[in-house]
């Protein structure tokens, strides 16, 4: 568990973050987002103590990051940048082997290890193991990077714009990679974006800042459905809101019972987001949609008459 209490820093007199306070349970995904220069990297960065905070106090598991030596507070946690901070003149095994020889573990377990995490991240041992950063694409450099900063099986990742220099199709599927590994590994993670999609997809409590601030913290959908000012409602999409309100909800959720014929040949799985579906409606000018597993079976309908009437698209304005 990670706790903020009333963190306070301050550059040269001016305060880069004033008073904020959140809590990310063991195992959950909190994402920091908000416009350049709102504070997010200083936050991360004082979490580990790469960056000392002035006033407030942030704990780990209950304990002051103050009364931990810095060096063995940074072995706990996994950090991940934009850039993979990489070692340019190390071979891909010895970047992630890296926290493992530093905490001593015998050379068969750093050895385990480093090619357990490159199955799990989708790179070739045999391929890659024995090249240079400098000879890997952009998604394989920093699918290394997350390798190494999970080497150690730290209990808390930091992420700082991960995927931030990458192609929209590779950024996409190193967000698909990262939730895979989280419903596994349970990590706590706290990351940093100023994609609003990805902070959506992949974050359990979302919270946004300015100038310093949170302006509001909670969980994606809670905010999607009631954001407390325009500056909050813009950076969530603005008009767009309830597309992205429909990309965090499941078919399986909101379709309805299968009727004795199929209401359309236009299909949709049951595991699609409803935003999968409406676009599948609007393409092929169904109204419903059949419902199918994942043998192709059908098992139920998606109908917008129901959607508009039965879904919850915002937070009532007054009791």
């Amino acid at each position: 568990m990670i706790e903020l209490i009333d963190v306070e820093k301050r550059f040269g007199g001016v305060a880069a973050v004033e008073g904020i306070s959140l809590r990310v349970p063991s195992g959950k995904v909190c994402a920091l987002v908000g416009t350049s220069g709102c504070g997010k990297s200083t936050t991360l960065r004082m979490i580990n103590r790469l960056i000392a905070h002035d006033g407030g106090e942030i704990r780990l598991d209950g304990q002051p990051i103050d009364s931990v030596d810095p060096v063995q507070l940074r072995r706990r946690i996994g950090y991940v940048i934009q850039h993979t901070g990489l070692f340019p003149h190390w071979r891909v095994a010895r970047n992630i082997a890296l926290v493992p020889r530093l905490l001593r573990w015998p050379k068969e377990r750093i050895e385990a290890r480093v090619a357990e995490l490159m199955a799990l991240l989708g790179l070739s041992f045999d391929e890659l193991a024995h090249k240079y950063p400098h000879e890997l694409s952009g998604g394989q450099a920093q699918r290394v990077g997350v390798a190494r900063a999970l080497a150690g099986d730290p209990d808390i990742l930091l992420m700082d714009e991960p995927f931030g220099a990458l192609d929209p199709l590779t950024r996409e599927k190193l967000q698909e990679e990262v939730a895979r590994l989280q419903s596994s590994l349970h990590k706590t993670i706290v990351f940093v974006t100023h994609d609003m999609d990805e902070a959506l997809r992949l974050a359990d409590h979302l919270v946004i800042m300015r100038a310093g601030r949170i302006v509001q913290q909670g969980s994606p959908l809670a905010l999607l459905r009631a954001p407390e000012d325009p500056f909050v409602e813009s950076l969530l999409g603005g008009l767009e809101r309830g597309l992205k309100q429909a990309a965090l909800m499941r078919v399986r959720d909101h379709m309805g019972s299968l009727g004795p014929s199929l209401p359309s040949a236009s299909r949709i799985s049951i595991d699609a987001s409803l935003r999968q579906g409406l676009s599948i409606m609007l393409r092929d000018h169904a109204e419903r949609l059949t419902v199918v597993d994942g043998k192709d079976v059908p098992v139920g309908e998606l109908s917008l008459r129901r959607l508009i009437k039965e879904t919850q698209w915002e937070q009532p304005t007054s009791p």
